[in-house]
């Protein structure tokens, strides 16, 4: 069975030791086990080397951002922070990250 790519724009940005790209939440799939699927095949996870992705194979180096205008008065930004684990399909949206965005947090203005 052929596999299907479809174009997900990102920006791969660092923040101290870590780095990973950030996503706008528009851009993935709404339900969390699709949009799961899609970030573990973004940073080339489970594989302990992450070769086809953007993952470098290190927990400082396969995490996500997903990024979305917030809601609430006074917030201009909502943010997920996402630990793609390296050698297991699993995405963890649980912890915090002292140099990617924490787990939803909100940018006040």
């Amino acid at each position: 069975m052929p596999v299907t790519q479809t174009a997900i724009a990102c920006t791969l940005m660092r923040g101290g030791t870590s780095k990973g790209p950030f996503f706008l939440a528009t851009d993935l799939p709404a339900d969390a086990a699709l949009r799961d699927r899609v970030l573990l095949a973004v940073m080339g996870s489970p594989d302990p080397r992450q070769i086809d992705g953007l993952g470098g194979a290190e927990p400082l180096t396969s995490k996500v951002a997903i990024v979305s205008r917030s809601e609430r008065p006074g917030v201009d930004v909502d943010y997920l922070f996402a630990q793609v684990v390296i050698d297991k399909p699993l995405v963890d949206v649980s912890p915090n990250c002292g140099n990617m965005p924490g787990r939803r947090r909100a940018v006040r203005h």
